[in-house]
């Protein structure tokens, strides 16, 4: 698994909640809130996950890529789970990418978002997992000047294939 996060982490640190929600940044605008105040609603009441301050990582290391190179400053780590580590929910994060696009829809945007909550995935599922607290296995991009070249070399030519990027498949033998 993987966590994409500005915050800095040695190997062995465990990553928790930063006590402050994406969702209440300047830059959230309002597309973002009308998909996170319907995913809330249409949240089921036996779920525990919270969307707003939990932590979020990634199955996979193509999507913490991909995550990464539109987030500025992000470094990555493998991260794997602690003995009181709780899994709350995992969904298929191209659902709520796909909410975006219809926001003039309320009714696709509630089953869209129970589908999420449902577990659903799409033909090439971005899965996101929403938990309590993972520790740091290791490194994988930590400074900016990796971050920057890896983010240089997806939009310029990886963007159609992640798994054509050097990075990508030199990270996929280490691991």
């Amino acid at each position: 698994m993987y966590r994409v996060d500005k915050r800095i982490y040695d190997v062995g640190g465990i990553i928790f909640p930063s006590g402050t929600s994406y969702q209440d940044e300047l830059s959230f605008d309002y597309q973002k809130q009308k998909i996170e105040q319907i995913l809330h609603k249409v949240r089921p009441e036996d779920k525990e996950a919270d969307r707003k301050t939990e932590l979020f990582v990634f199955q996979e290391l193509a999507d913490a890529i991909r995550f990464a190179c539109l987030m500025s400053n992000s470094k990555i780590y493998k991260v794997k789970p602690v003995d009181d580590t709780k899994v709350f929910h995992r969904g298929d994060m191209n659902l709520t990418e796909t909410m975006s696009r219809l926001l003039d829809n309320e009714t696709a945007l509630n089953q869209l978002a129970a589908l999420y909550w449902s577990g659903s995935k799409t033909f090439k599922p971005c899965w996101e997992c929403i938990v309590n607290k993972m520790q740091v296995d290791s490194i994988v991009v930590g400074s900016i000047e990796e971050r920057n070249k890896l983010s240089h070399d997806f939009h310029s030519s990886a963007k159609s294939n992640i798994e054509n990027l050097k990075f990508y498949i030199e990270n996929l033998k280490l691991n």
